[in-house]
């Protein structure tokens, strides 16, 4: 397995509806702060609707808007 990123942590949330903090800590900063961002805003926004988290990173995003033009 590579590299744990934002896409593995976001699969196991959806998928166990947990992540563990030896999983936190092996993301990079950046993708850090993007999945704890899109957790608060999903908890608050979505009512915790595993439908409704988003799989892209904010990074990742831009990339495929770009994509999609």
């Amino acid at each position: 397995m590579g590299m744990y990123l934002y896409e593995n942590a976001v699969k196991q949330l959806q998928e166990s509806g947990s992540i563990n903090l030896m999983d936190l800590r092996a993301l990079p900063y950046a993708d850090l702060k993007d999945l704890l961002d899109e957790i608060q805003a999903w908890t608050l926004y979505a009512n915790g609707d595993m439908k409704k988290f988003k799989k892209i990173s904010k990074k990742n995003r831009e990339k495929h808007k770009k994509d999609l033009v």
